[in-house]
């Protein structure tokens, strides 16, 4: 789905982020550390693909090739949990293996997908059309991902409106702006640098809130994620002294969430 945007939603029972324009590079950018170790739930190819004898399932092992594997092109979906021992995976039981399959082949979880076995920090799943399902043990390491993810869709906004400027540097988000974000994920959100607008060296950019979240499944346009949205905030940048601010036009939306994160 094109469009310079980034949707959200938020699970928090299982910690749950569903999303739209949060690439793999923004995730390893993000979380404090790359994993070493990953179960692939989805059939791969290549030299960095082992295969695991009690589990028939492929591994990834090694940081550099972690990183590789994620950033790289694949034909199948990508679903993987991380895990920290080798021997770990062979303590896996039927019912958890089935619970694995079950994940990777409907796209969702029969129960929380944090294996006190395999002591996974993330569950990764590619769906359709660049979104993905990525559960975290540690909701807070999401945080920082968003960051990453927000300051790199401003980047290219900027480079393709300013096309002989210098690379923008951008200041980090204050994370209490990031705290507030994440209070509207509930039903979802967008943050819409598609309409981002300068207003004396200031970039403006709409947060919008989800109207209709049970629609989710059906859009396949960025017109029809916009069609179920609402105008709740906006996101602003000061080019000038490199400031961020949030001005929250709808008090509701970001309500009591933070309490469940």
């Amino acid at each position: 789905m094109r469009g310079n945007f980034i949707y959200l939603s938020l699970e928090p029972v299982t910690n749950m982020i569903y999303s739209l324009g949060i690439s793999p590079a923004d995730f390893l950018n993000g979380v404090p550390a790359i994993p070493n170790q990953l179960l692939l739930l989805n059939e791969e190819s290549g030299n960095d693909v082992e295969i695991n004898p009690h589990t028939r399932l492929q591994t990834v092992t090694g940081q550099a090739q972690v990183r590789r594997y994620l950033l790289g092109k694949h034909e199948h979906a990508v679903k993987w949990l991380d895990y920290t021992h080798s021997d770990d995976l062979d303590f896996l039981l039927p019912g958890e293996l089935a619970e694995l399959l079950y994940l990777a082949h409907m796209g969702t979880h029969i129960r929380t997908p944090f294996y006190a076995k395999l002591q996974n920090e993330y569950a990764f799943l590619t769906l359709r059309d660049g979104f993905y399902k990525i559960y975290y043990r540690n909701l807070a390491d999401f945080d920082h991902v968003l960051e990453v993810s927000i300051k790199r869709h401003l980047r290219a906004m900027h480079n393709n409106r300013w096309v002989f400027a210098r690379p923008l540097a951008i200041s980090d988000l204050p994370h209490e702006i990031v705290l507030q974000l994440t209070q509207g994920l509930m039903d979802g959100m967008i943050v819409a640098f598609d309409q981002l607008v300068e207003r004396h060296r200031v970039y403006v950019i709409p947060v919008r809130a989800i109207t209709h979240p049970e629609r989710q499944n059906t859009w396949y346009s960025q017109e029809e994620v916009y069609a179920d949205s609402r105008e709740v905030a906006s996101l602003r940048y000061d080019l000038t002294t490199g400031e961020w601010a949030l001005s929250i036009h709808d008090n509701q939306v970001f309500s009591d969430v933070a309490d469940s994160i």
